[in-house]
């Protein structure tokens, strides 16, 4: 199996000088971005995906994406898993316009997974390039939403709730940084913090939480995904077929969000600030304070 070690924050992010305008006046100064940069996903063999990530937990980001697309359920599926650290290999070009897939991606952005897979890997007979802005949604694919049912009776205390922005915050270290990056975590109903993961890509920081969850081999039924963003379509989707019961954010849900919490059996947390919240789906597990 490969090293789960997150990378340091300093390695995931670039320095630029820049010049800077305040009040009237400009200066030079060093600015601190997050990195984006392409990671190819192997699936037996096959080339799965291109996911624009912050580079850093790359092997989760690879098994969590697998998990919250179905295609893997329980980490005893994975026969290998390789991050490959060093050497090219033919990948995509972040800085073609058109993801040249004839380009060197360069070394370190390539993870290989063996594995015995669920159905559906029929809905990537071709590998994606999923950009930063979006998820990995194929909306030409319809969802069987019927098939997917989290059942979890688990209760949530309006106090653990409460207490989850300021702990998702604390672990952001790139974004305290750049101000680049999105946040996922996962707790436990104690409001244990199990994992918070960070990308430019908040579908990705999804699934590094995911791909934690599911390689420390602990069962969803009792936890909560925590979010910066907002609860859209594809996030919650990640998260109903985690079996995760329920999902929170500090920002709004959207419409199509509410439908698949509502269908799926995921309760949904919305405009979690200060002493308030809202809830959209299946109330039936937030408990008492």
């Amino acid at each position: 199996m490969a090293d789960l070690e997150s990378e340091e924050p300093q390695q995931a992010l670039s320095a630029f000088d820049i010049v800077r305008y305040h009040a009237g006046d400009s200066f030079p100064v060093e600015d601190v971005v997050a990195r984006e940069d392409p990671l190819e996903v192997r699936l037996n063999g096959r080339t799965l995906v291109f996911l624009m990530r912050l580079p850093g937990d790359d092997v989760l980001l690879a098994v969590g994406f697998c998990y919250s697309e179905g295609l893997i359920t329980d980490r005893g599926q994975i026969q290998l898993l390789r991050h490959c650290a060093e050497g090219d290999f033919e990948g995509v070009d972040a800085g073609s316009a058109d993801g040249g897939r004839d380009s060197r991606a360069g070394p370190g952005n390539l993870v290989e997974i063996e594995a015995k897979i669920e159905d559906g890997a029929e809905r990537f007979t071709d590998a994606r390039i999923i950009r930063t802005g979006c998820g990995g949604a194929d909306l030409e694919q319809e969802v069987d939403l019927a098939s997917i049912e989290v059942t979890s009776d688990a209760v949530f205390s309006q106090e653990m709730i409460l207490r989850l922005p300021d702990m998702l915050m604390a672990e952001q270290k790139v974004f305290r940084t750049s101000g680049g990056t999105h946040g996922a975590g996962i707790f436990d109903a104690d409001g244990l913090m199990l994992a918070v993961k960070e990308d430019v890509g908040r579908h990705n920081a999804v699934d590094k939480a995911l791909g934690h969850l599911l390689m420390m081999g602990q069962s969803p039924e009792d936890k909560v995904l925590m979010l910066s963003g907002r609860l859209s379509y594809e996030m919650v989707l990640k998260a109903a077929r985690a079996g995760i019961p329920l999902v929170c954010s500090v920002s709004a849900p959207t419409a199509l969000g509410v439908e698949v919490g509502r269908k799926t059996g995921v309760t949904l947390v919305g405009f979690l600030r200060g002493v308030g919240f809202n809830v959209y789906s299946h109330p039936r597990r937030i408990g008492g304070s």
